[in-house]
């Protein structure tokens, strides 16, 4: 294991976000125990806009997939603030939708919400939000 590699998934084990895209095996261990028993899959930016195109990341959404045999595709999902905002009370929603059913978590968290489940049937939507201090929430939509 490359020592980048290791840095990292020592850094996502104690539960600090590194702020920037990680890799597959580094980024599998950020947020991983919620969905422990499922492949990390990719990760998706919650972000603030600012003027002249800036933005300034404020959380990450992460979602996992569990295959089976006999039974359908199992994906899973997190939100999480970047380690600016984690371990203070935040605003954190996280939402999976599929043809078979949906699972919301939200509420206000200190590390993250979820995990939430649905069964894979066709296109998954995934909304996760981010709420900081001064009231104002910030979201993102990815289609899986």
């Amino acid at each position: 294991m490359k020592l980048r590699t290791k840095a990292a998934a020592m850094l996502a084990a104690a539960g600090i976000a590194t702020g920037a895209l990680i890799s597959v095996a580094s980024g599998a261990n950020a947020a991983s125990a919620p969905c422990s028993g499922y492949t990390y899959r990719s990760k998706a930016a919650v972000n603030v806009p600012y003027g002249g195109g800036a933005r300034v990341t404020v959380g990450y959404t992460y979602w996992y997939q569990k295959s089976y045999a006999h039974s359908p595709t199992r994906m899973c999902a997190v939100t999480r603030p970047t380690s600016t905002y984690a371990g203070k009370t935040n605003w954190l929603d996280v939402f999976l939708e599929s043809d078979s059913g949906s699972d919301r978590d939200r509420g206000n968290y200190r590390y993250y919400a979820g995990p939430v489940t649905v069964a894979r049937s066709g296109y998954v939507t995934l909304y996760a939000e981010v709420g900081i201090k001064g009231g104002k929430k910030y979201s993102t939509l990815v289609y899986i």
